[in-house]
Protein backbone atom coordinates (compact mmCIF):
# COMPACT_ATOMS: atom_id res chain seq x y z
CA UNK A 1 0.00 0.00 0.00
CA UNK A 2 1.57 3.40 -1.34
CA UNK A 3 1.94 6.44 1.49
CA UNK A 4 0.28 9.90 0.93
CA UNK A 5 3.53 11.11 -0.31
CA UNK A 6 4.02 8.11 -2.95
CA UNK A 7 -0.18 8.70 -4.16
CA UNK A 8 1.26 12.39 -4.76
CA UNK A 9 3.79 11.81 -6.82
CA UNK A 10 1.97 8.69 -8.91
CA UNK A 11 -0.68 11.04 -9.61
CA UNK A 12 1.50 13.40 -10.97
CA UNK A 13 3.52 11.45 -13.12
CA UNK A 14 -0.10 10.46 -14.38
CA UNK A 15 -1.09 14.34 -15.43
CA UNK A 16 -3.34 15.39 -12.78
CA UNK A 17 -1.83 19.01 -11.73
CA UNK A 18 -1.09 20.21 -8.23
CA UNK A 19 -4.65 21.02 -7.60
CA UNK A 20 -6.73 18.17 -8.68
CA UNK A 21 -4.09 16.11 -6.30
CA UNK A 22 -4.74 18.24 -3.47
CA UNK A 23 -8.80 18.20 -3.67
CA UNK A 24 -8.65 13.99 -4.98
CA UNK A 25 -6.67 13.33 -1.74
CA UNK A 26 -8.33 16.24 0.52
CA UNK A 27 -4.72 18.01 1.12
CA UNK A 28 -3.69 21.59 0.87
CA UNK A 29 -2.29 23.00 -2.36
CA UNK A 30 1.08 23.56 -0.19
CA UNK A 31 1.29 19.85 1.03
CA UNK A 32 1.30 18.39 -2.61
CA UNK A 33 3.17 21.46 -4.07
CA UNK A 34 6.37 20.55 -1.23
CA UNK A 35 6.08 16.79 -1.49
CA UNK A 36 6.48 17.33 -5.25
CA UNK A 37 9.10 20.30 -4.95
CA UNK A 38 11.04 17.70 -2.72
CA UNK A 39 10.83 14.66 -4.71
CA UNK A 40 12.23 17.15 -7.61
CA UNK A 41 9.05 16.20 -10.03
CA UNK A 42 8.71 20.34 -9.98
CA UNK A 43 10.73 22.23 -10.28
CA UNK A 44 11.00 25.33 -7.55
CA UNK A 45 9.56 28.76 -9.51
CA UNK A 46 12.24 31.95 -10.04
CA UNK A 47 12.36 34.76 -7.92
CA UNK A 48 8.72 36.61 -7.68
CA UNK A 49 7.69 34.06 -10.53
CA UNK A 50 3.79 33.83 -10.34
CA UNK A 51 2.52 30.20 -9.31
CA UNK A 52 1.67 28.66 -12.35
CA UNK A 53 -1.61 27.57 -12.14
CA UNK A 54 -2.75 31.11 -10.53
CA UNK A 55 -1.23 32.65 -14.11
CA UNK A 56 -2.83 30.38 -15.85
CA UNK A 57 -6.18 31.18 -14.27
CA UNK A 58 -5.61 34.74 -14.92
CA UNK A 59 -4.88 33.86 -18.34
CA UNK A 60 -8.24 32.03 -18.56
CA UNK A 61 -9.85 34.80 -17.69
CA UNK A 62 -8.47 37.43 -19.49
CA UNK A 63 -10.00 38.98 -22.99
CA UNK A 64 -8.60 42.00 -24.83
CA UNK A 65 -11.40 44.68 -25.23
CA UNK A 66 -9.61 47.00 -26.95
CA UNK A 67 -6.17 48.50 -28.36
CA UNK A 68 -5.47 52.05 -28.48
CA UNK A 69 -2.47 54.33 -29.86
CA UNK A 70 -2.41 56.85 -27.20
CA UNK A 71 0.60 58.70 -28.40
CA UNK A 72 2.64 59.59 -31.88
CA UNK A 73 5.08 61.73 -32.27
CA UNK A 74 7.57 61.45 -35.18
CA UNK A 75 10.05 64.39 -36.79
CA UNK A 76 12.53 64.20 -39.12
CA UNK A 77 14.97 67.18 -38.46
CA UNK A 78 16.94 67.05 -41.81
CA UNK A 79 17.02 64.45 -44.73
CA UNK A 80 19.63 61.68 -44.17
CA UNK A 81 22.93 60.75 -45.68
CA UNK A 82 24.81 57.59 -46.64
CA UNK A 83 24.30 54.34 -44.15
CA UNK A 84 21.21 54.91 -41.95
CA UNK A 85 20.79 53.38 -38.51
CA UNK A 86 18.49 52.91 -35.78
CA UNK A 87 18.83 53.22 -31.90
CA UNK A 88 15.61 51.05 -30.30
CA UNK A 89 14.10 51.44 -26.27
CA UNK A 90 10.85 49.71 -25.71
CA UNK A 91 8.96 50.08 -21.86
CA UNK A 92 5.75 48.71 -20.24
CA UNK A 93 4.00 50.43 -18.78
CA UNK A 94 0.51 49.61 -16.14
CA UNK A 95 -1.52 47.61 -15.28
CA UNK A 96 -4.26 50.43 -14.68
CA UNK A 97 -7.17 49.68 -13.11
CA UNK A 98 -10.18 49.98 -15.67
CA UNK A 99 -13.83 49.58 -15.24
CA UNK A 100 -13.88 45.40 -14.94
CA UNK A 101 -10.29 45.49 -16.06
CA UNK A 102 -6.89 46.95 -16.57
CA UNK A 103 -4.80 48.48 -19.23
CA UNK A 104 -1.13 48.29 -20.12
CA UNK A 105 0.99 49.24 -23.17
CA UNK A 106 4.29 49.29 -24.23
CA UNK A 107 6.21 53.15 -25.56
CA UNK A 108 8.49 52.25 -28.41
CA UNK A 109 11.56 55.18 -28.92
CA UNK A 110 13.73 55.26 -31.71
CA UNK A 111 16.41 57.32 -32.84
CA UNK A 112 17.84 57.39 -36.48
CA UNK A 113 21.05 58.12 -37.50
CA UNK A 114 23.22 58.37 -40.01
CA UNK A 115 26.70 58.89 -41.06
CA UNK A 116 26.71 62.68 -39.63
CA UNK A 117 24.78 61.63 -36.09
CA UNK A 118 20.78 62.07 -35.11
CA UNK A 119 18.63 62.85 -37.65
CA UNK A 120 15.00 62.22 -36.34
CA UNK A 121 13.05 60.14 -34.31
CA UNK A 122 9.48 58.10 -33.78
CA UNK A 123 7.66 57.73 -30.57
CA UNK A 124 4.55 55.65 -30.08
CA UNK A 125 2.83 54.60 -27.05
CA UNK A 126 0.10 51.55 -27.50
CA UNK A 127 -2.47 50.78 -24.75
CA UNK A 128 -4.76 47.45 -25.14
CA UNK A 129 -7.61 47.54 -22.27
CA UNK A 130 -8.05 44.14 -20.61
CA UNK A 131 -11.38 42.28 -19.34
CA UNK A 132 -10.60 40.06 -16.48
CA UNK A 133 -12.10 39.06 -13.03
CA UNK A 134 -9.34 39.91 -11.34
CA UNK A 135 -6.75 42.44 -11.14
CA UNK A 136 -3.07 41.21 -11.50
CA UNK A 137 -0.56 41.77 -8.66
CA UNK A 138 3.19 42.48 -9.38
CA UNK A 139 4.31 38.70 -10.08
CA UNK A 140 1.26 37.83 -12.25
CA UNK A 141 1.74 41.38 -14.17
CA UNK A 142 5.44 41.43 -14.67
CA UNK A 143 5.23 37.74 -15.89
CA UNK A 144 2.16 38.75 -18.46
CA UNK A 145 4.19 41.98 -19.51
CA UNK A 146 6.97 39.28 -20.77
CA UNK A 147 4.75 36.73 -21.90
CA UNK A 148 1.56 38.04 -22.92
CA UNK A 149 1.75 41.80 -23.47
CA UNK A 150 4.44 42.15 -25.94
CA UNK A 151 2.33 39.84 -28.17
CA UNK A 152 -0.47 41.19 -28.04
CA UNK A 153 0.53 44.79 -28.77
CA UNK A 154 4.41 44.24 -31.21
CA UNK A 155 1.91 44.13 -34.54
CA UNK A 156 0.46 47.12 -34.16
CA UNK A 157 4.21 49.14 -33.36
CA UNK A 158 5.19 47.05 -36.20
CA UNK A 159 2.36 48.73 -38.33
CA UNK A 160 2.74 52.35 -37.11
CA UNK A 161 6.52 52.06 -37.71
CA UNK A 162 6.03 51.29 -41.14
CA UNK A 163 3.62 53.76 -41.84
CA UNK A 164 5.15 56.29 -40.17
CA UNK A 165 8.68 55.63 -41.73
CA UNK A 166 6.86 55.94 -44.99
CA UNK A 167 5.45 58.78 -44.41
CA UNK A 168 8.73 60.41 -43.43
CA UNK A 169 9.61 59.81 -46.49
CA UNK A 170 12.72 57.30 -45.06
CA UNK A 171 13.02 53.92 -46.61
CA UNK A 172 10.33 51.43 -44.88
CA UNK A 173 11.30 50.41 -41.39
CA UNK A 174 9.23 46.86 -40.68
CA UNK A 175 10.67 45.95 -36.89
CA UNK A 176 11.11 42.22 -36.47
CA UNK A 177 8.50 39.52 -35.46
CA UNK A 178 8.88 39.28 -31.72
CA UNK A 179 9.82 35.93 -30.71
CA UNK A 180 8.89 34.77 -27.05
Amino acid sequence: MENKSETIRRLYREGKSVSEIAKALGLSYQRVYATLRRSGLLKPKAEGEPDPEAYANFIQGLDIRSVEMTEAHAKLERSPKGKLAFKMGLEAFGPEPRDGGFSAGLALSLDFQDEEGPFGFVRLRVRAGYATPLFPDEALFRAFRERNLLVHLWPYLRLYVDFLTAQMGLPRLVLPVWKV
